[in-house]
Order: structure tokens, then sequence, then C-alpha cells
């Protein structure tokens, strides 16, 4: 009954993302500038999205009270260690109030290790005018939106992994 409960859950949420992209909440689309900003990770380091140019990041706005996005944190945790040491940044920012503890405390019991930033103002989040999560942005090594992805079911971890395989400077030198 659980996974049944699970299941009706992540098919509303899928729903109401649709609904909310197909309404218009996405004001930010593919082929466009990933919108700049600074931040620091939960452990202290500070970057700015523009220090990562020459670099793939997958950009996650999520909370550690939504089912879809604990659901999906481990697929990010696998994207992160298959394609890092290819140039892939993985940053997951939390829109959780609470703040950083909240999202400290998640990451260590969940053994997340890609870079993590507490958005509890959502200022980032509204930069990216994010509505619906999880939301995730994948941005291309110049600093551009080549794919959105609002929701997290079944199959969007395989999705997720091809755009990053697309992008990635080694697949480039591959042809």
């Amino acid at each position: 009954m659980k996974l049944g409960i699970k299941l009706l859950m992540l098919v509303v949420v899928m729903a109401a993302a649709a609904a909310f992209a197909g309404a218009g909440f996405a004001a930010l689309t593919r082929d466009t500038r990933a919108p700049d900003f600074e931040a620091q990770t939960i452990t202290g380091k500070q970057f700015a999205l523009s220090d990562l140019r020459g670099r793939v990041v997958l950009l996650d706005f999520w909370a550690t009270w939504c089912p879809p996005c604990r659901m999906e944190t481990p697929e990010l945790q696998k994207l992160w260690q298959k394609y890092r040491d290819k140039g892939l940044v993985v940053i997951g920012i939390s829109v959780d109030r609470e703040g950083a503890q909240v999202v400290r405390k998640f990451t260590q019991d969940h053994k997340l290790t890609y870079w993590q930033v507490s958005d509890a103002q959502g200022r980032i989040a509204d930069k990216y005018s994010i509505r619906p999560i999880p939301t995730s942005y994948i941005v291309d090594t110049k600093g551009v939106i080549r794919y959105i992805q609002i929701g997290f079911g079944p199959g969007v971890e395989k999705e997720l992994a091809k755009q990053i395989k697309v992008l990635l400077p080694s697949a480039a030198k591959q042809g």
C-alpha cells in the first residue's frame, strides 16, 4: 500500500508540474543564457555560476520535504559520481525555508556529495522563476540553458544522463 501512495503522490506532483509548465510558469527557456548568481555551498565554498564556464552544470531546485525531490537525490548523486571527472557540476539549490541546517542534515543522512546551496530567501529561485519543484536546468559550457526538467519520475534520470553526455567537453572531442 505504501508504494501505491507514493506512486499516487508522484503522479499528482508530475501533473501539477506539467500544468504549471503549460501555464507559462517556465519563464526561462532552452537556448537562453542562464541567469548568473553568487552563492555559498553548505560546506562554505563561495562561487558564481559564471565561474563554472567550461563545465556542464546541472542546477536542481528542490526541498527536503518534497517526495519527488527526495526520490531524485540518489539519482543526481549517481550522475555526479559518474560524470564529475568529465566536466559535470551538480548543484542542488534547496528552497527549504528552514535554511542550511536542514539541508546539511539531509545531505549527511543521505550521503550526498554534490554541491548544495541553501536558498531559504528564494533569491536564486526567483531568478529562475521556479514554481514547481523539483525543477532542473542543464547549462552548457558557455552558460546557456540546454535542457529543462520539471518534476521527477521513472526514466527522468536516463534523460538527464543523455542530455549531460551530449554536452560534456569530452563528448565533443570524441566526435
